[in-house]
């Protein structure tokens, strides 16, 4: 904690800085909307809800559901799915945002669809963040910025969400890819109601590990772990 609280207040000259990767754990337990009872789903819910409409007991794998819920129904039907799903203009950021974004990370990356992070932003005067939806926003967009990974409802044509979208990413996203890698490179890294198993985080930082071994800079997993 010591360390990673001397990078993110960048207390020495060792320390570039500390930047978060925010998953759907962090919104499903700060966000508020006017039904107590409803939260936000997590991938294993969507999985859920997917195998009930395509008519499979598999629910081991959200993303090849996914992918054959594509097949069946059309790219289109899976947006309106997920929109439904995260229904984001029901939902409001909480005061854990305000909490989190009033820290000075280097940069915020999320892999949630949703907007309650760049919605909060609004009402942090200090850091300012910039918002970066896709990739080409990367360019004119300065640090510290909320860099939406997998696309956001409402806003982008795409949503990452299906095999076929993570085979394509390194392709089709390829500045996400090296900008992610960078900030991987440089800062110490915390994962924020965030599994670690998206296929994408795994892939970043597992070549940073190939490449820098033991200097590649720490990672530190925050949640609901129920670990032995």
């Amino acid at each position: 904690l010591k360390k990673l609280a001397a990078a993110l207040w960048q207390e020495n000259n060792s320390y570039y800085g500390a930047a978060v990767m925010v998953g759907a754990g962090f919104s499903r337990v700060a966000a508020s909307t006017g039904d107590v009872k409803s939260k936000l789903p997590l991938w294993n819910e969507l999985s859920e809800v997917l195998a009930k409409d395509i008519g499979s007991s598999n629910q081991t794998d959200p993303l090849r559901q996914a992918e054959e819920y594509r097949a069946y129904f059309g790219q289109q039907a899976l947006l309106d799915l997920l929109k439904k799903a995260v229904s984001d203009t029901a939902w409001s950021p909480g005061a854990l945002h305000k909490y989190l974004l009033e820290l000075p990370w280097s940069e915020v990356l999320t892999t949630n669809w949703d907007t309650l992070l760049e919605r909060a932003s609004v009402d942090v005067h200090q850091p300012v963040y910039s918002v970066v939806n896709r990739q080409e926003d990367l360019a004119s967009a300065r640090a510290p910025r909320i860099v939406k990974l997998h696309g956001t409802i409402g806003v982008t044509d795409e949503l990452i969400f299906t095999q076929e979208d993570f085979r394509k990413y390194p392709q089709r996203h390829a500045a996400f890819v090296n900008f992610v890698r960078q900030v991987f490179i440089e800062n110490e890294l915390c994962l924020l109601g965030f599994s670690g198993d998206d296929p994408n985080f795994l892939q970043w930082a597992g070549l940073v590990r190939d490449h820098l071994a033991t200097h590649a800079r720490r990672i530190y997993l925050v949640g609901a772990l129920n670990l032995t």
